[in-house]
């Protein structure tokens, strides 16, 4: 990509993730243009490479919109994931590795903090960042890689999830309950707690689609 054109591409990656730019709405290229002081062929290659991503729909002549929820990728994603990230806490629970578990702590602590300032931006972000530690712990940051390329519609779920009250706070718990596990070197105990740690959302997915039905793919409802 052009010079420029990765750091629009990102903004607008993280926008479309966090939903403050919603699924189905229509993205005005004047207003894109405007806002980060580009021509249209950086936007342009910016927009591509989104719609690879699969964040964007381009119809040629017509017009440029986010992406909407597809729940059964979505669900098929969330067994690899799941998968995964169990045999990423089992084996960091089964492991003696030094600085992980202070590592963990110290991200919860911050989300804490992020959740009592009500920015709920930062406190998805460190979400990931707790998970990618986990992986990076287990020697699996290959398959963290591929997960991520592949959940863009995984995270948009929880960020809408993140919307209801309570979503906040059951991840704070969660966390602690596999923090709990691996400082324990309890592998089994450290699977069961990110098997349930990973079910919410998914398990929320058709409440979410009746209540945001707009946000999602036709075949999602």
């Amino acid at each position: 990509m052009k010079a420029g054109t990765e750091d629009i591409a990102s903004d607008l990656r993280r926008r479309i993730l966090s939903l403050e730019l919603p699924p189905g709405s229509v993205l005005s290229r004047s207003d894109l243009t405007a806002r980060y002081g580009i021509s249209s062929t950086p936007l342009r290659d910016a927009l591509l490479a989104l719609r690879d991503e699969g964040l964007v729909q381009i119809m040629p002549q017509s017009r440029t919109m986010v992406s909407r929820i597809d729940l059964a990728h979505a669900r098929q994603i969330h067994v690899l994931r799941s998968a995964m990230e169990i045999e990423a806490s089992r084996r960091v629970a089964a492991a003696d590795l030094p600085g992980v578990a202070e590592e963990l702590a110290a991200l919860i602590r911050i989300q804490q903090d992020q959740v009592s300032r009500g920015d709920m931006a930062a406190f998805s972000r460190l979400d990931l960042a707790f998970h990618e530690a986990l992986f990076r712990a287990a020697g699996l940051m290959v398959v963290h890689q591929v997960i991520r390329r592949e959940s863009i519609h995984i995270d948009r779920l929880r960020a809408l999830h993140l919307t209801q009250d309570e979503k906040a706070r059951q991840i704070l718990d969660d966390h602690a309950a596999i923090l709990t596990a691996i400082m324990s070197r309890d592998p089994e105990l450290a699977a069961q707690a990110m098997q349930g740690h990973l079910s919410q959302s998914i398990l929320l997915g058709a409440r979410l689609t009746s209540e945001r039905p707009d946000y999602f793919t036709p075949e999602s409802h």
